[in-house]
């Protein structure tokens, strides 16, 4: 594997070399696992946020739960008052944690799940996007090379190897200038994939300080 350079130069694009092609391919390998990392940090992510909404739906349960004491009128009931009383006290506190528990969830969906999904959306689309269209124009050039090599050299064909000669410049200019917007997009995936992943972290550090803060201030 060749040394891993920080940016593939953009004038590299033009030339198509063996060795572009080599540190390309150590770019597209790294976006690769970029990708494979991602859905399987976003899927722990969300396995949290699920745990957190979860344990607000059951705490918001439990109060009503608590409340519902009252309302069974047992028949052997006589003397449950202060059994009432503390269940009722019980209930204010636990629907206090919910309340901090479901705002804990809200902060986690916002500042935690959603970054992860923009980055993957936004940015790891565009790599698979851009890495197609490469693909296509750069398989269309070969592909218009090939038949320009392959025309009989005879002087009754010098219209049609203009004509092919035009082709294979189209496809070339095609192929640069997809080749030039994926270099770019994996430059800057190098960067954007530093803020992606330290992103959600610490918008969940923030999501439990907020919380606790708040839970002080109750």
């Amino acid at each position: 594997m060749p040394a891993v350079h920080h940016k593939l130069l953009l004038e590299d694009a033009l030339q198509d070399s063996p060795q572009t092609r080599s540190l390309l391919s150590v770019f597209e390998e790294d976006s690769g696992n970029l990708t494979e990392y991602t859905n399987q940090l976003l899927q722990t992510l969300q396995r949290v946020f699920g745990a957190q909404s979860e344990m607000g739906l059951a705490t918001e349960q439990l109060s009503r739960q608590l409340l519902d004491y009252e309302k069974k009128n047992f028949a052997l009931g006589k003397g449950d008052e202060e059994v009432i009383t503390t269940l009722q006290s019980f209930a204010k506190t636990v629907g206090e944690l919910n309340s901090l528990h479901s705002g804990l969830a809200n902060q986690m969906a916002d500042s935690m799940v959603f970054p992860l999904i923009q980055f993957r959306e936004k940015d790891l689309t565009e790599i698979s996007t851009l890495k197609e269209i490469f693909g296509i124009a750069t398989d269309e050039h070969e592909a218009a090379m090939v038949k320009y090599s392959r025309l009989p050299k005879k002087k009754e064909n010098e219209k049609l190897k203009a004509d092919m000669m035009k082709e294979v410049a189209y496809t070339r200019r095609k192929q640069h200038q997809a080749s030039l917007q994926y270099y770019c997009a994996l430059n800057a995936l190098q960067y954007r994939k530093r803020v992606a992943m330290l992103e959600p972290m610490l918008g969940y550090t923030q999501a439990q300080v907020l919380t606790f803060e708040l839970y002080l201030s109750t």
